[in-house]
C-alpha cells in the first residue's frame, strides 16, 4: 500500500525536478514521504515509525542494522526518537511543497456547447451572425441562412483575409505618406537650425558694432572727465595759493593787534591795510 501510495504521489506532478525532489524525500523503508526523518550515525535518514519497527539484533536487543547499507547501530537509552532530527530533509520537504504550489496545471480544452439545449455549436448562422446547434436551427433559425461552422470558417477567413490584404495595403501608403513626413521634418530641422545659425552671427556682429561704440564713448567720456578734472585741479593750486597769502596778512594783522603797543600798531596800520588791499585785490572767489 505504502508502495501504491508513493507510486501515485510521483505520478501527480510532471515537473522533472519535483520528481526528482520526491525521489530524494522518499523512505526506504515504507516507500512514502518521510515523517519525522531521522539520521543514523551511518548517514542515512529513516521516518522514525519505520525505525521503530525495525528487528532488533538477535544477539544485542538494543542494536538494529540500517535497512540500507547493513550497519551495526546502538540505539540510544531514549529510544529511536533520540537519533538526530535530519532538518535538511524537513528543509527540502517545504522547497517541495513550494513548488509544488506552484506548479500550474493547464486544463484540457472543452467543446462549446448551446446553453439553452446542451448540444455542440456545430452551425453557423448567417443571417444571425453566430453560433448555434442543431436544435437552435430547428427552432428559432429556421430560415435563417446557414453553413457549418467548418465551412463558415473557411469561408469569412477568406473575407477576413480580404479585409486584411485591404489593411495591408492601407499600411503602405501610410508608411510613404509618414516616410515623406519623416523627410519633410528633416528638412524643417535643418533650416531651423541654419535659421538659428544666421540669427546668431547678426546678434554677434551687432554685438561687435555696439562694443567698438561703447569703446569710442568710454575713451570720449574719459578724455573729458581727465581734463575737467585738470583744470579742477589747477583752480585748486590757484584757490590754496591764495587762501595762504589770506591767512599771512590775517596772521601779521592778529600779531600787530596782539602787541597791544598803540605806537606800533599806528605806524604799521597804512602799511598793514595797503598790503590787505593788494592780497584782497588779486583774489575773486565768484
Amino acid at each position: 500500500m505504502a508502495r501504491d501510495m508513493a507510486r501515485k504521489q510521483s505520478s501527480s506532478s510532471s515537473s522533472p525536478g519535483l520528481l526528482k525532489l520526491e525521489e530524494q524525500l522518499t523512505c526506504d523503508v515504507c516507500l512514502g514521504f518521510f515523517s519525522d526523518p531521522k539520521t543514523l550515525p551511518c548517514l542515512h535518514s529513516f521516518c522514525q515509525h519505520c525505525l521503530e519497527a525495525l528487528p532488533r539484533d538477535k544477539k544485542n536487543e538494543d542494536h538494529i542494522f540500517c535497512p540500507t547499507c547493513r550497519h551495526h547501530t546502538e540505539l540510544p537509552k531514549e529510544g529511536v526518537g533520540a537519533f538526530p532530527v535530519a532538518f535538511h530533509l524537513n528543509n527540502l520537504q517545504e522547497t517541495y511543497n513550494l513548488m509544488k504550489d506552484a506548479v500550474v496545471f493547464s486544463p484540457a480544452p472543452q467543446e462549446d456547447t448551446c446553453n439553452d439545449h446542451g448540444k455542440p455549436l456545430d452551425v453557423f448562422c448567417e443571417a444571425c451572425n453566430t453560433v448555434i446547434c442543431v436544435m437552435c436551427l430547428a427552432h428559432n433559425h429556421k430560415h435563417h441562412e446557414y453553413n457549418l461552422v467548418a465551412d463558415s470558417y473557411t469561408k469569412h477567413c477568406e473575407s477576413l483575409r480580404e479585409c486584411l490584404s485591404s489593411v495591408e495595403g492601407k499600411k503602405e501608403a501610410l508608411k510613404k505618406v509618414m516616410s515623406a513626413l519623416t523627410k519633410r521634418e528633416g528638412e524643417i530641422r535643418e533650416r531651423g537650425e541654419e535659421v538659428l545659425e544666421e540669427i546668431h552671427e547678426m546678434v554677434e556682429e551687432m554685438t561687435n558694432v555696439l562694443r567698438q561704440s561703447e569703446r569710442k564713448l568710454t575713451e570720449q567720456a574719459k578724455r573729458v572727465t581727465d581734463a575737467k578734472l585738470k583744470v579742477l585741479s589747477e583752480q585748486m593750486k590757484s584757490a590754496e595759493k591764495r587762501f595762504s597769502l589770506l591767512e599771512d596778512v590775517a596772521n601779521d594783522m592778529e600779531q600787530s593787534l596782539k602787541a597791544s603797543i598803540p605806537q606800533q600798531v599806528l605806524r604799521s596800520k597804512k602799511q598793514i591795510m595797503e598790503r590787505m588791499s593788494e592780497v584782497t585785490a588779486q583774489i575773486n572767489v565768484e
